[in-house]
């Protein structure tokens, strides 16, 4: 029973610190939109060793989940795959587009990996 109530403990924590990723940029609009908050959009391939450092470690981290979860509607589009409905031309990945959902106008912009304090700092400073 106790290793039970551990597990549990530690799936609802690994749970709990993630970013809630939409699944496809209309819908991610839309919730946008609905809640107002802004879009968080990332650019990136499963190859792109600092797109998964991002992933793994930065988007990760509590401070930025929560900030992220509270003031963002996020969604992650891969470069490749989703080619066709990028909303925006970028010269490296990561990038990370910070959208006004209703008129897709783009109000910030961070291109490249980076550490999670200056990440927070990023995010929090998008008007």
């Amino acid at each position: 029973m106790k290793q039970f109530l551990l597990m549990s403990l530690l799936t609802i924590s690994v749970f709990a610190s993630s970013i809630n990723f939409e699944k496809d940029l209309a819908s991610a609009k839309q919730k946008a939109v609905a809640e107002n908050k802004k879009l968080m959009i990332m650019y990136s391939t499963p190859t792109c060793p600092e797109c998964n450092y991002m992933k793994k470690k930065v988007l990760k981290n509590e401070q930025i989940v929560s900030y992220v979860n509270e003031n963002f509607v996020s969604i992650i589009l891969d470069i490749k795959e989703d080619e066709k409905i990028l909303p925006y031309k970028f010269i490296g990945i990561p990038t990370f587009y910070f959208v006004n959902a209703s008129n897709m106008e783009l109000i910030g912009k961070k291109i490249g990996g980076t550490r999670e304090e200056q990440f927070l700092e990023i995010v929090k400073n998008i008007k």
